[in-house]
């Protein structure tokens, strides 16, 4: 039983520990951390001592069944009403146990009841701040209650409210201490009482503690109209190490579920919330999402001639050949209208908008020092957050005020770096080697170089000839040549432009499914979720467990 209680005492440790922002957990850690004190404390004391309270209100009889069980007036009793104002404990000789809290105890030590001290209390209907302070201590200290009362008093409030906590937490016993008939009409309405204010009543005992008393004084031996009384004194006898392990153990279980329950009830009230802040935050960050795409997939990114440039610059470094040569100086003097307002540090928003989109291709951040996102991402997700954190606060959660604001520049970031960086530069590349292999620049190179060797070949035959060629052979061969030239340039660029485009359409499906992904930002919010969530689900486990046990 031990072993079990641990098991389950541990996990509630943890969650006293909590010191999170959701104030209704935080609210109960106080309480949380005292009712686990208490138990382990609690389990510490299985093998100690059975301390039994004897607990009513004035003038019910409990000192006068203190001295009948101890057979002597070992306590104080008086028609002045209240007689007891100190703990009377009655244990057997050498017992040692801990009461320090409580002041001006006094112990007996010779009792017969090997496992058991009982507790003689002051008045719980006392208006004695003291002695009901005394009367609290006890019955939080004590294993098993003793609930006295006569036929005229057994359903005062003042008693009903320091024992309608301990329901199902500490083990009770009904005495009725001065029976005079043997009729059952106050053990039925008590019982009936106690039953629908959901207590558990071990066993009723009817007595008349005072003829007891008189008779064991007396040194008689005639037990008549005592009722039950032997029946109570071999039922404390009959308390064995065994017998008051499983109270002890009882006991510390039955608080043990009363703190899961009302954990359990607190966060579930709590928990009736974070249902519908999921999903908000869940429209919030869908909104975000789309956009985000829509700024992405519409935007800057989304333009053909980027990715004509991304592509070109790739094949410019693997350019071979004379048409490759070309290429390069032409690809040059085209970026320029690109590379200059970068390199200066001039033009306008969209020029900016499309040098950030073309730093991707190189591998850099998108933005810049000065503004990580676009002004329209920055403004949504400062709308949409501001919304989302008043609903937390509404709900219950202690917002920290410098909150991470670029949580959503991060991870885009990271997400259009992992698209751009990986797969998109690695389709790039693939499609540059193509573009710039041996065959294709030989296959471009070959019409030019014909015509060159052709042209070359007729001014040699006419030098061997001793003829002169007219310069309409010279003129035609040129503007052949570079037609030529333009038209294999122009089949490079076309072909550049078509393998850019279909990096295009691929590039941007990949940028949808990344930016498409959970997580892309309000990072902190769902954590704070995600946490008071773990925390419902670990009680609501908690109190399954218990409740199989």
């Amino acid at each position: 039983m031990s072993i079990g209680l641990s098991g389950i005492i541990t996990p509630l440790e943890k969650m006293a520990a909590y010191d999170g922002p959701w104030r209704i957990m935080r609210r109960e850690t106080t309480l949380l951390q005292a009712r686990l004190n208490e138990l382990r404390e609690r389990e510490r004391r299985l093998d100690d001592v059975l301390l039994v309270a004897l607990v009513g209100g004035s003038g019910v009889g409990k000192s006068t069944l203190l001295n009948a069980l101890a057979g002597d007036q070992i306590a104080e009793t008086s028609e002045m009403r209240p007689c007891t104002s100190a703990p009377t404990v009655y244990h057997p000789p050498g017992m040692r146990f801990n009461l320090s809290d409580l002041p001006g105890v006094r112990h007996i030590g010779r009792s017969a009841l090997e496992q058991i001290a009982l507790i003689d209390t002051p008045d719980s209907d006392t208006i004695v701040k003291v002695h009901r302070a005394i009367v609290e201590q006890v019955l939080k200290e004590c294993d098993l209650i003793l609930l006295c009362a006569d036929g005229e008093k057994y359903l005062d409030e003042a008693t009903w409210s320091l024992l309608y906590p301990l329901r199902d937490v500490r083990a009770m016993v009904c005495v009725e201490t001065r029976a005079t008939r043997a009729e059952t009409a106050v053990r039925d309405h008590w019982l009936m009482h106690l039953r629908n204010q959901g207590f558990h009543i071990e066993r009723y005992f009817r007595v008349n503690a005072l003829r007891t008393l008189d008779r064991k004084l007396a040194l008689l031996n005639d037990t008549g109209e005592e009722f039950d009384f032997a029946a109570l004194e071999r039922y404390l006898h009959a308390f064995d190490r065994e017998h008051v392990a499983r109270i002890k153990s009882s006991n510390a279980w039955g608080l043990l579920a009363k703190t899961v329950n009302h954990l359990h009830e607190r966060l579930e009230k709590g928990a009736s919330h974070l249902d519908e802040l999921q999903a908000a935050l869940n429209r919030q960050d869908h909104a975000l999402i789309q956009e985000t795409l829509h700024h992405f997939t519409a935007g800057p990114l989304a333009e053909p001639h980027l990715w004509v440039q991304a592509l070109g610059r790739e094949v410019s470094l693997r350019a071979k050949g004379g048409i490759g040569g070309l290429y390069k100086i032409i690809e040059v003097l085209r970026s320029l209208p690109y590379r200059m307002p970068a390199l200066l540090s001039f033009g306008d928003q969209a020029q900016h908008q499309e040098i950030h989109a073309g730093a991707l291709f190189d591998g850099q951040e998108y933005g810049s020092e000065k503004r990580i996102l676009p002004e329209a991402l920055t403004n949504a997700y400062g709308m949409l957050r501001s919304d989302m954190r008043r609903r937390l606060i509404q709900a219950g959660f202690d917002m920290p005020e410098l909150f991470q604001e670029d949580d959503f520049a991060e991870e885009l970031n990271t997400r259009l770096r992992a698209v751009f960086g990986g797969a998109v530069r690695k389709g790039l590349t693939a499609r540059a080697r193509l573009l710039c292999a041996w065959p294709f620049a030989v296959l471009l190179d070959c019409l030019p170089l014909a015509l060159l060797a052709h042209t070359a070949f007729l001014v040699l035959r006419a030098y061997w000839e001793g003829t002169l060629l007219p310069a309409s052979s010279f003129l035609h061969a040129g503007v052949v040549f570079a037609l030529l030239v333009l038209a294999e340039l122009f089949l490079f660029f076309s072909g550049v432009r078509v393998f850019a485009w279909a990096a295009r359409k691929k590039g941007l499906d990949l940028l949808k499914t990344a930016l498409a992904r959970p997580g892309l930002a309000f990072k902190q919010e769902k954590l704070l979720l995600e946490e008071a969530h773990a925390l419902v689900q670990a009680i609501t486990q908690i109190q399954n467990e218990l409740t199989i046990k």
